[in-house]
């Protein structure tokens, strides 16, 4: 799924998310460029980004995630990808400003 500039990244499942949820890490880089060698702040949510589900796999935590769901601000299209995959997501909440399902 697109969100207008993007192909939206969803996970094949939140146990598949292992990735750290803390310390600093240097992101190797990608062909789009984004955010490759540079380092990242893993403690700070805002600062977290994939371009693959391998991605999404190796640097988010799924609990954390988890976690962080509700208080997410995500554009719909992004959560209209991923609540359908992952219905624990959908239960945990629909996102600062959205009204609930």
């Amino acid at each position: 799924m697109r969100d207008g500039l993007r192909q939206v990244v969803v996970a094949t499942g939140l146990a598949a998310l292992r990735g750290p949820v803390s310390g600093r890490w240097q992101l190797p880089p990608h062909p789009n460029g984004s955010r490759g060698g540079r380092t990242t702040n893993f403690a700070d949510p805002d600062e977290r980004e994939a371009a693959s589900p391998a991605d999404l796999e190796r640097w988010l935590g799924g609990t954390e995630f988890l976690r962080l769901w509700p208080q997410l601000f995500l554009p719909r299209v992004v959560r209209a990808a991923w609540q359908p995959q992952q219905p624990t997501l959908a239960r945990a909440g629909a996102g600062p400003g959205v009204p609930q399902m």
